[in-house]
Parts: structure tokens; sequence; C-alpha cells
């Protein structure tokens, strides 16, 4: 079940304000209830797409053009035009002189193709034996009541408010036909309480314990897309939003969920800024500034590093890892330093005293290791700063380094905190 209340374009809304303080209805300035009921449009629009995929092959959609929603099948006259009714008060009804129910009449009427389909979706009941309640679905459907009922009150109602509503309903030389292409959608959940209806729709695209990330992955793409409808619609341009760019998305975050993959989410992080970059006290930094790596590499390591810090850290509280995983992860890559790091023979060399000789081969072990095979978190994780993120990640907590003396080094700099890792000396 759906709904929502956002008025297009500076629409009458006919719900109460609320008090943030006091949770109580008060000042009728406040546009609280107006952001919800639009925020109720986006997340609507989305479960009407999602729940469409099942029953359609293509299809094109918009936002804030005919309708708070419209869709279009590419069949000639035949889109569906969605006035979407959401109320902050859970009691509120849809009587047969209600707000609501005239002023989206009157828009269909004088603003909608005659052969579209249309459909109020609204949180608000209507109680049984009102006009609205014989246009839901199903066997109770009775036009010829509602058009009755519907009729009786615009000819009987005192409401001087919805007088011109009532006129241009009057107006009309066949109101059964008209209500005949009307579906009413009523007690739908308000938008605070839509998430098990979008994890109902995603259903088939992902197990039990991945539909939340999938649905906030899905959310937050879906936001990007109808920002950049509206900014175009906005603008005068022609724009749609295919069937086909939201299943490919879908898809693409369920396969990021499966099994032996994960999702990738901080490929467009904000890259360090110089004075970041300068002002960087970490421990793993000081690794790196120890072997007199260039500035330019050590700001592509901090990116590394505080990318998949951030990915590991979202893929934690989400679930998708356990920190089992995580260390058997790390256990493979300390292996993959070892290759790199250990020394090449037990001799002793000639330039063993040789800062300048150590950092430089140190510089040359650490820029082969980054370019080599890293192991991988799970086979289908091929983003590449989550290893050598990772990488740095163990670094910072003195469980590997790249210079050879690195923890006597670290010793001087940081202290005897270092002094646990002796065993890790290369």
């Amino acid at each position: 079940m759906l709904e929502r209340c956002s008025e297009s374009h500076g629409r009458e809304l006919g719900v109460p304000s609320v008090n943030a303080d006091s949770g109580g209805v008060t000042t009728p300035h406040s546009a609280a209830p107006a952001a919800l009921g639009f925020l109720a449009q986006v997340e609507y629009a989305l479960l009407l797409a999602l729940q469409r995929l099942d029953t359609t092959l293509t299809f094109e959609m918009s936002l804030e053009t005919l309708d708070d929603i419209v869709f279009d099948d590419g069949i000639e006259d035949r889109s569906e035009l969605f006035q979407t009714k959401h109320h902050v008060d859970r009691s509120a009804h849809l009587t047969d002189a209600s707000t609501d129910v005239w002023k989206t009449l009157r828009n269909w009427i004088e603003d909608s193709p005659a052969t579209a389909n249309l459909t109020m979706l609204t949180t608000a009941a209507a109680p049984e034996g009102s006009a609205m309640s014989y246009l839901r679905g199903g066997a109770g459907r009775d036009v010829a009541r509602a058009t009755k009922l519907l009729v009786s009150t615009a000819r009987n109602s005192e409401n001087q408010a919805l007088k011109s509503a009532f006129g241009t309903f009057l107006e009309v030389e066949r109101p059964e036909e008209l209500l005949e292409r009307v579906t009413l959608i009523d007690e739908s959940p308000q938008v605070a309480d839509l998430d098990e209806a979008l994890s109902l729709a995603v259903r088939k695209s992902a197990k039990l314990g991945h539909r939340a990330p999938l649905l906030q992955r899905l959310r937050g793409w879906w936001l990007e897309k109808v920002y950049d409808h509206l900014t175009r619609i906005a603008a005068g341009e022609p724009d749609r939003i295919l069937s086909d760019e939201l299943e490919a998305t879908l898809l693409n975050i369920s396969r990021n969920l499966r099994d032996d993959d994960l999702p990738i989410d901080f490929y467009d992080m904000a890259e360090p800024t110089d004075d970041e970059v300068r002002d960087d006290d970490r421990v793993f930094v000081h690794q790196l500034r120890v072997i007199a790596l260039a500035n330019a590499r050590i700001r592509e390591c901090i990116y590394d590093h505080n990318r998949a810090f951030a990915q590991r850290s979202r893929w934690q509280r989400e679930k998708l890892i356990g920190a089992g995983e995580l260390r058997n992860y790390e256990r493979a890559l300390v292996e993959e330093w070892k290759r790199h790091f250990l020394p090449e023979t037990d001799e002793v060399d000639g330039d063993d005293d040789d800062d300048a000789v150590h950092c430089e081969r140190a510089r040359k072990q650490l820029i082969r290791l980054g370019s080599s095979t890293l192991p991988r978190i799970r086979p289908g994780v091929d983003a590449a700063y989550v290893a050598s993120g990772s990488l740095h990640i163990l670094a910072d907590n003195l469980e590997i380094g790249w210079h050879p003396n690195w923890v006597a080094r670290m010793r001087e700099l940081l202290g005897d905190a270092t002094g646990a890792h002796e065993e890790g000396v290369a």
C-alpha cells in the first residue's frame, strides 16, 4: 500500500503543521509536512517503479510533470498518473467532502489526458460507504455508486472553498466515465514506515540480511537520479527516468552483495588536500615519511587508507563481513608483505648502515608491492584501494612496516608503544 501529500507546484496541502519540540499540531506556517510530503513522493515513486519491474517489460516515468508521478509504458494514450497525499495526522479520513478528493478531481479534469489512468495514493482512510471507498480496486469497486455520491456532494455541499472544484466536476458531461479511470489506494504507509514495503519489492534481488544495505545504496542512487531529473524538468527540458536504468542499478547493487563480492561505495570520496597531507600525523604516514616517499605518493597512500577504512567500517556496520573474515584477509596481506620485504639473503650488506640505501630499497619494494596482484577480500572485489588501503591500515596498527628498521624508527617517534611488535621487524 502507498501514499503521500506533496501538492505539485504549490497546490494546497490541507494538512496541519507539526511542532518538532512537542510533537503536537501547532503553527500553520511550518514547512515540515510539505517537506515530508515531497520526500514521500520520491519514495513512493521508487516503490511503484520497483513493483512495476515485476509486471512491465519496459517503461518510462517522470515526477512533477502531468502529475506527481507519471508512468508511460509506450502504449499511446495509456499513461498512468498518480496524485499522492501524505498526512502527518494518522487519523485522517477521506470523506465525500474532503479537500483532497475535490482538488485532485479538479486537477485531473483540467490537466490530465482524457484516456490516462488516474490513481490517488493517500495515507488517509476512506470510510466504508464513502464515495472513494467504492473506487478502490477489487471486488467492492462500484463506480456508479461513487459517481452518485460525488454528484450529490457537489450539488448540495455549502463548502465555499471547494465551490470551484464542485463546479468543474458538475461540468463533466459523463462523470462516470471519468471515475472509471480513477483508482484509490488508501491507508498507505507514511514515509517513515516505507522500509518494509521497499524490502518486499527487492526481495528477489537480495537475501534477507542484504536487503537493508541494498536499499540504502539504491535510495542513494535514486535521490541523485530524481535530483537530476527535476533539475532538467525545472529548466524546461524534456526528461524521463527509464526502467532500464533502475533495473541495471538494482542488478549491479545486488550482484555486489553476493557471497563472493561486496559493494564498493567510496571511489568518489574527496581526495586529501595539501594541508591535510602536510598535517597528517598518523602512524602509517610517519612510516611513509621515514623512507622519504614523495609527497604525491603519500597523498595517494592517504587516499587509499581513508577509502579502505571507510569501506571496511561500512561493511562491518552493515554486517556484510565479520571480524573473522577481515582478520583472515589481513593475514593474507601480511603474507604478501613478507614476500616483498623480508631480506633477500642472510649475508651482511656492506651498505647496511647507509640509511639512504635502505630508504631507496624500501621505496622500490613498496611501489612494487602496490603494483603487484594483491589478495582480494572476496573474489569479486576488484577495487584497488581496498587492498592497498588495508596495507596502510596494518602499517598504522604497527603490524607491518616499510623501512628495514621500522620498529626502531617508530619507537623513536612514538615511544615504547611499538615494543609489542618487535617480532614484525623485517
